[in-house]
């Protein structure tokens, strides 16, 4: 994988200085062509993968995003509860869903809850390897009730993107999942989930 990662950068380097015409498709205009994003474990349907605010090109670390969660504040307004990476559920449909990351919020509070910030880690049992991605989910729950964050392929409405190069879909050794949500002027919450060894699976 390192060798790959060094192939890819090499190429990066050869684009941005001029040297090199930008062989085949860039599907998200970010200036690193398809083939090198699969290379680089980034998405090529977003030109900012880890959500930091840096373009691909331009991130030293494209799947690393620093934490952008704010120490200390007020109680937290709600909870995580369910926290699934397998044995996911379609509320809609009523049916098992294919294994992607699914996050229940709780509002334990009297009216409704928006503007979230997610910060998720995964960690490669095996290898070690690390990515980090934000996000802001499009998000209101409801006053005392619950919603949920999607981060898949499925291209539903309101579900959030998942990098399809990501560690998560190519590598089948087991993870460590890392979620932090915060409010603006709240503690954020944290949960870790484990999920055992296989891809991105299909419904189970």
């Amino acid at each position: 994988m390192m060798t790959q990662r060094l192939i890819a950068l090499s190429l990066l380097m050869f684009i941005a200085a001029g040297t090199a015409h930008a062989a085949g498709q860039d599907s998200d205009g970010d200036g690193v062509p398809d083939a090198a994003e699969k290379l680089l474990q980034t998405d090529p349907l977003n030109p900012d993968t880890d959500g930091d605010g840096q373009n691909d090109l331009a991130d030293k670390a494209p799947v690393f995003a620093p934490s952008p969660i704010q120490p200390g504040g007020s109680p937290a307004s709600f909870h995580i509860g369910e926290l699934l990476v397998e044995n996911n559920v379609d509320q809609v449909a009523h049916k098992d869903a294919p294994d992607h990351l699914e996050i229940q919020v709780i509002n334990d509070a009297a009216k409704p809850l928006s503007g979230f910030t997610l910060y998720y880690t995964l960690t490669d049992v095996d290898t070690g390897a690390k990515e980090a991605y934000i996000a802001h989910p499009d998000l209101t729950v409801p006053a005392h009730g619950d919603a949920r964050i999607h981060i898949d392929d499925s291209g539903a409405a309101g579900h959030l993107r998942a990098n399809p190069n990501s560690i998560y879909a190519t590598m089948q050794s087991a993870k460590t999942l890392s979620v932090t949500l915060q409010l603006p002027g709240e503690i954020a919450v944290e949960q870790t989930i484990k999920k055992d060894a296989g891809g991105a699976e299909q419904a189970d």
